[in-house]
């Protein structure tokens, strides 16, 4: 690195304060007056102005006037140099330079002035004292390079310089000091690094090519660089620094070396491909073939002049035999292709097709010259967009074998084709064998409506089987439940007839509890059907199960003992609380029926977290979950049998004593209230039935008294009704019922008739109570008519079969209610007195 001309020297830091500094300097009184000055401190620049100003007698040198000879003469030397010099003097090894030296001092000039050395360079004090040393012994010191860790301007940095030192003796012949011509070359070094680094990099970066690569000099062509794969094309021959004649002398007259001649001396690259190249790979060995491709690039200097070559290239000897022998193959299978049975086509890397045999002619019945040339997707426009097109393109993208079967139909001529494709990657492109399968689909078609046929009949055979399963059992229920009913009341018409009313209310009991039995029965099968609205609560499920022991016991009888197990901090869940109960009590006489001898049952709450897999494999969402199981220790089940026993009507009960509705309605309300059912069962060993119920973030709700019609609170003055019900008995039962609450009411058969009276109607409606499904305009869309007119306006729906109401649930909006048939009139009074005060 060129240091500075003095000329440009601004001071220490590059700034312009050396003038101000000179001059103060120059204002000093010293001994040595500038009247003074030796004419050896004359000139010199800045510096020779500081060395004037400086007070040379606080120094170890003295008075500058008496300095010797030899050290004047080199001050003088020093100041008038344009280089960068400084002079090292006296046991003390005092510093003086010029101004060129002071530029590379930086901030440590002026202060290094007349300081000693090692002072001055305090940081590399260890690197320079024995090069001092040796000076002063009168040893001259000459290094190129000295790299030294410099802190100059304030922070250590990586500096390098040529430098020499010069003893120099005085008159005694006694080393005094010496003299040292230094010149920093750190830019110069920094830059043959990065060079040298890049060089490297680019090396390694050759070496790991996988093509071969080399790099040759002169009109020799001398290798310089061979990566692994030109030494292993070489046979793993000694390169560097040899000649391409003296490598491959078995080249001659196979124009590589003549090539390379060619290139060096005009300066235009060569390429070549597929060029054979006949070399000896190891000592002794045959002469091998090779097929390369390759090319010359010279390499030249900024002048332009071609000082060496770069070689790149690739053996492609393997590709160039497969394809040597895939053409001769294409001559054996041509042939073979024309007598084939299967259809043959080939396309290209463009999906050209480029090759069709006969039987794919026949098969598409236009000759090959419509054909070939052609885009596939021209040719067969219909293949746009389906499967086939797709599978042509990642045949020939992934180049992976697709198989597929495609029907290709003329729906104008009303023709069919059913072909089966093979397609294969070749080398350009993909090739596809393909063959008529008509007959087969047709035959195939014919075994599926056949079989079709028969699921059919074997469906409606056991549809039929069910039904009449599920008649029998309903109808000896209903006619034992018709029988209870019937019998009350007939003796109920006896007794007032005889004016003995003393037992008319012992029968009235009677025929309701039948009448109640009878409700549970439809409501069960509603439930199994999941068209019965659920009433879901918050549910203590401990409680729930505690308050069916006594009905629990009675149930199992004698012979079967009973266990309650409740857990402790038990969670609250959300269900319908009736279905619950039913549910578990449909489990508990199951679970007696599998103990015909006797046996424990165990009824079991738990909380319970279900995780993401075990939520996955039971059909539910993770989360926390409330379950109660009922086990038993009866005979258990097959697992042929535990597959089908949520299966409708299914039952291995004999026939007559059960429909096959028990666990199906279970299960039924288990997946309607958001939870599940899972069951574990061992022959000879019982069955556990595990019931999941979502947790419920609350209290449970409070059981509510019955409550007798007498007890309902009475209508408000002037509180009037709407009932729409098509039913002539149901709609008479609820005006009866209002009336004698003193509510002012009003009546229609049907939803348009319900809609006039809503619309023409003046004064107030309190409440419209109306079925779900009437004739005419159904209860739902009644109800968002009326509010359009009376926004207002509270609804009870009233309904026996409710599918669009799961759960009462999204169905119902603000200010409407459902209760489901049949109910008792107190409960409907007591809803319809709540809904009205907005309780």
């Amino acid at each position: 690195m060129k240091t500075s001309p003095r000329d440009r020297w601004h001071g220490p830091d590059g700034g312009g304060g050396s003038n101000h500094q000179t001059a103060r300097m120059g204002e000093m009184h010293h001994s040595q007056d500038a009247g003074d000055t030796p004419s050896f401190l004359s000139g010199g620049g800045a510096m020779g102005a500081l060395m004037r100003a400086h007070d040379w007698s606080a120094t170890p040198l003295g008075n500058a006037a008496r300095w010797p000879r030899e050290l004047k003469a080199l001050v003088g030397v020093v100041l008038s140099s344009r280089q960068p010099m400084y002079i090292v003097w006296g046991p003390e090894r005092t510093l003086l330079y010029n101004d060129d030296f002071a530029y590379i001092l930086a901030r440590k000039h002026p202060a290094a002035l007349g300081m000693p050395i090692l002072e001055a360079w305090s940081e590399i004090r260890d690197v320079l004292l024995p090069l001092i040393e040796r000076a002063y012994a009168g040893e001259p010191v000459h290094i190129e390079d000295l790299a030294l860790s410099l802190e100059r301007r304030g922070y250590p940095e990586e500096t390098h310089f040529s430098l020499s030192y010069t003893p120099v003796r005085d008159e005694t012949g006694a080393v005094a000091g010496f003299f040292c011509l230094c010149t920093e070359i750190t830019g110069q070094v920094m830059a043959e690094q990065r060079l040298a680094a890049e060089t490297a990099r680019q090396r390694r970066l050759f070496e790991q090519a996988p093509g071969f690569i080399a790099i040759l000099s002169g009109p020799e062509h001398v290798f310089e660089f061979a990566n692994h794969a030109y030494r292993r094309l070489s046979g793993d021959r000694e390169l560097v620094g040899r000649t391409a004649l003296e490598i491959f002398p078995e080249a001659t007259g196979q124009a590589f070396l003549e090539w390379l001649d060619q290139v060096y001396a005009s300066g235009e690259r060569v390429v070549a491909h597929d060029v054979p190249v006949r070399l000896h790979r190891s000592a002794g060995a045959m002469t091998e073939v090779r097929f390369l491709n390759f090319i010359y690039e010279p390499v030249t200097d900024r002048a332009g002049r071609v000082t060496g070559i770069f070689v790149q290239g690739h053996d492609v000897t393997e590709t160039h035999q497969a394809q040597a022998a895939l053409a001769a193959s294409n001559a054996r299978y041509t042939s073979v292709l024309a007598a084939m049975s299967e259809g043959f086509i080939i396309l290209d890397q463009d999906f050209r097709i480029t090759e069709i045999n006969a039987e794919g002619l026949r098969l598409d019945g236009r000759p090959a010259r419509e054909i070939l040339g052609r885009s596939h997707w021209e040719v067969f426009p219909a293949v746009v967009g389906t499967p086939v097109e797709a599978a042509y393109r990642r045949a020939m993208s992934e180049r992976v074998p697709v198989e597929l079967e495609h029907r290709y139909g003329d729906e104008a001529g009303g023709q069919e084709l059913w072909l089966a494709l093979r397609i294969y990657p070749v080398p350009g492109g993909v090739a596809a064998f393909y063959r008529d399968i008509c007959d087969r689909k047709r035959a195939e078609a014919a075994q599926a409506e056949a079989l079709r046929r028969a699921e059919e009949s074997l469906r409606q055979a056991q549809k039929m089987e069910a039904v009449g399963q599920l008649t029998g059992g309903i109808a000896h229920d209903f006619n034992n439940l018709l029988t209870g009913i019937i019998g009350a009341l007939d003796l109920m018409q006896t007794r007032i007839s005889q004016g003995r009313m003393e037992t008319v209310g012992r029968y009235a009991n009677a025929a309701m509890d039948s009448a109640r039995r009878a409700a549970a029965l439809t409501h069960r099968l509603l439930a199994f059907s999941r068209r019965q609205p659920l009433d879901p609560k918050p549910v203590d499920a401990n409680e729930l199960v505690g308050s069916m022991e006594d009905l629990l016991r009675r149930t199992l009888g004698p012979l079967h003992a009973l266990e309650i197990v409740r857990a402790d901090g038990l969670w609250t869940t959300r269900c319908d609380p009736n279905q619950l109960e039913t549910a578990i009590l449909n489990l508990a006489i199951n679970a007696r029926d599998a103990m015909p001898d006797g046996g424990r049952l165990t009824i079991e709450t738990a909380n319970a977290l279900v995780d993401g897999a075990s939520a996955a494999s039971l059909g539910i969402t993770p989360g926390q979950y409330v379950a109660v199981s009922v086990a038993d220790t009866g005979t258990g089940m097959p697992p042929d049998v535990i597959a089908h026993v949520f299966e409708p009507f299914f039952t291995t009960k004999p026939e007559g004593q059960g429909t096959g509705l028990g666990l199906p309605m279970v299960y039924g309300f288990a997946r309607q209230s958001e939870g599940h059912l899972k069951i574990e069962s061992e022959i000879g060993r019982g069955t556990t039935i595990r019931i999941y119920l979502p947790r419920h973030h609350g209290a449970a709700a409070e059981e509510v008294p019955d409550t007798t019609l007498a007890a309902v609170p009475r209508a408000g003055a002037g509180e009037t009704v709407l009932i729409v019900e098509d039913e002539p008995v149901i709609r008479d039962l609820i005006i009866e019922v209002l009336q004698d609450l003193g509510y002012r009411t009003l009546a229609a058969v049907d939803g348009p008739a319900g809609l006039r009276i809503l619309r023409s109607q003046q004064g107030r409606i309190d409440l419209l109570i109306t079925d779900v499904g009437l004739p005419g305009i159904n209860g739902r869309d009644l109800a968002d008519e009326a509010r359009e007119a009376r926004p207002d306006l509270k609804v009870l729906f009233i309904t026996g079969y409710a599918e669009t109401a799961p759960l009462a649930s999204g169905f119902l909006k603000p200010g409407m209610e459902l209760v489901t048939k049949p109910f008792a009139v107190e409960a409907l009074a007591a809803r319809i007195r709540s809904i009205i005060e907005g309780i």
